[in-house]
């Protein structure tokens, strides 16, 4: 407007953000950056003074988004998208890989990691963004490569196996003898639209094997108050996949694999349809690569009954037993 100064901002700022958002760790989106971790922290306070808010309640255990900076987030990635294509405009800039990763789960960045030996001058930009999503994005034309369940084909999207995630029993202490047929159990529904492929999931292995499922609070530290007996409250055991194990608090909490049926949550690797660009094709070539050495696609050697979602039945032509 006129007589009013228009104010500006590093998107350096930006992109330290979403990466302390995504790894919950201060030290964690410093190596994703390739940054100090003190100048993570700087430009965090740098934000914050631009914006006037407080964007992380700061423990010495974990790192979380205050009420502001959740609502601020998904400006913060469509700035860093629109950054991005703007540089990708120049010929002098190298066009970076647009790759997408859900929280807490670090199988792309590992990807990468072994990408980067032998393509050292490539680039990439993570982004924290659930499948649906990624896929959005994806036909959009503002993501390169995603991760997460396919439960039906796209037209204009191409994919592959990527891994087979055994499904395991969460609980604040170790239980004994778990098991899946006609059990309570809790699952992570709320925010269906999100989280639409994980509902699903145990929704259609609730119906198979007669569990009573339940809801329960997507948020660990919930979980672990109502468990503890430091609020009100009573959850039952919570079906999860033995990836989250990496996630941050994971220590505080109990995982088991069911003792009667191990189940299998499929996630896919999924770029566009008719992609031409070298670079793109190359990671996603590593990714798969980075799958087979790792026996992502591997069955556990348990003498117990199998079980996987009929969109994940065709990942059984390519798994090993681990």
């Amino acid at each position: 407007m006129t007589g009013e100064r228009a104010r500006d901002l590093d998107t350096r700022l930006a992109r330290t953000f979403v990466a302390v958002a995504t790894e919950e760790n201060f030290t964690r989106a410093a190596a994703l950056l390739g940054i100090t971790q003190q100048a993570v922290s700087a430009h965090v306070r740098r934000l914050e003074s631009v914006l006037g808010v407080v964007l992380f309640d700061r423990t010495a255990s974990r790192t979380t988004l205050t009420e502001q900076g959740r609502r601020l987030l998904p400006a913060a990635k469509t700035l860093i998208f629109a950054a991005d294509a703007f540089l990708r405009s120049s010929h002098q800039e190298i066009p970076r890989i647009r790759i997408a990763e859900i929280r807490g789960r670090r199988m792309m960045q590992d990807c990468w990691a072994v990408h980067r030996r032998s393509h050292p001058d490539s680039r990439a930009s993570f982004y924290d963004m659930l499948s649906v999503e990624q896929i959005t994005a994806i036909l959009d034309g503002r993501l390169d490569v995603g991760m997460g369940r396919l439960i039906k084909s796209i037209p204009e999207i191409e994919s592959a196996p990527f891994r087979l995630d055994a499904t395991m029993v969460l609980n604040i202490h170790p239980l004994p003898d778990p098991t899946l047929r006609g059990t309570r159990l809790g699952y992570t529904g709320l925010w269906g639209g999100r989280f639409s492929g994980w509902i699903d999931f145990c929704q259609t292995l609730a119906g198979e094997f007669g569990v009573e499922l339940e809801q329960v609070p997507h948020d660990n530290t919930l979980l672990e108050a109502i468990g503890q007996g430091q609020i009100a409250g009573e959850i039952p055991p919570i079906l999860a996949l033995s990836g989250m194990r990496d996630y941050a608090d994971a220590d505080s909490f109990s995982f088991q694999y069911l003792d009667d049926v191990q189940p299998y949550y499929p996630w896919s690797i999924f770029w566009r349809k008719h992609e031409s660009r070298p670079e793109v094709l190359e990671f996603v070539e590593t990714a798969l690569d980075v799958a087979r050495s790792k026996r992502w696609l591997s069955l556990l050697d348990r003498n117990v009954e199998t079980w996987i979602p009929p969109d994940g039945m065709h990942f059984l032509d390519t798994h090993t037993t681990a």
